[in-house]
């Protein structure tokens, strides 16, 4: 058999390509869900903006009532961040309203900052003690510090590590829908008699795995720059 024939002959990989349809295949359905639940955390917690005391987290009522510039800052900085952080990820948008696109990313950016600020002030006082505040303030770091990152790397044109940096970002914005997933399916399990830990221990291990699960998830799948470059 001549070199030609071996060429010829030669069975081409299929997988990669196979991870990258099943990639494609769950990036739309992963997206719309990832919306929905993101509209809805908006819709839960825009009664906080109303400043009624009776709305708010009954064992951090006081501190709210205390803090309601810095609280409503919050709430409304997340609110933006999560309505236009997913489709900053939709290709279409970026590629034919590119002006739409950057002006979604200066909300967005603007929202990120005024969340992770607001965030480091109302973790001194979170409920369950110092381990919720850690686990909050260090939160509010990371939401700055990735999104200021992506920041630089448009301003300096390398799109590709942008997007990567963007996708870790928005992991850290959906600890806000995660707390909201987390706290109430807590109440169920300990409802049917299948959690017994206390409400102050269960929140100091949601204030970790509302957001530390989705970072390491991001950083996985943006740890190489072709696979941000897909997303």
């Amino acid at each position: 058999m001549t070199a030609v024939d071996q060429t010829i002959t030669r069975p081409t990989p299929v997988l990669p390509r196979r991870r990258r349809n099943l990639a494609r295949t769950l990036a739309r359905p992963g997206w719309v869900i990832m919306t929905i639940l993101s509209l809805a955390t908006i819709a839960f917690v825009a009664r906080y903006l109303a400043f009624n005391p009776d709305t708010y987290f009954r064992e951090q009522r006081e501190v709210y009532m205390r803090r309601e510039f810095v609280l409503g800052v919050h709430v409304l900085s997340g609110m933006l961040a999560l309505a236009v952080g997913p489709f900053q990820f939709v290709g279409k948008i970026r590629r034919r309203f590119l002006r739409l696109h950057r002006c979604f990313g200066v909300i967005y950016i603007a929202s990120c900052t005024g969340l992770g600020l607001s965030g480091l002030i109302l973790a001194t006082t979170s409920y369950a003690g110092w381990t919720t505040s850690l686990a909050f303030g260090l939160l509010g770091l990371s939401m700055l510090f990735t999104t200021w990152i992506a920041l630089r790397m448009v301003l300096a044109r390398r799109m590709g590590d942008h997007r990567r940096w963007m996708i870790r970002s928005f992991s850290l914005i959906f600890a806000a829908v995660m707390l909201r997933i987390m706290s109430p399916l807590y109440e169920l399990l300990k409802g049917a008699g299948w959690a017994s830990a206390s409400s102050e221990t269960a929140y100091m291990w949601i204030a970790w795995l509302c957001w530390v699960p989705n970072l390491l998830i991001a950083v996985w799948i943006t740890r190489r720059p072709q696979r941000a470059k897909r997303a």
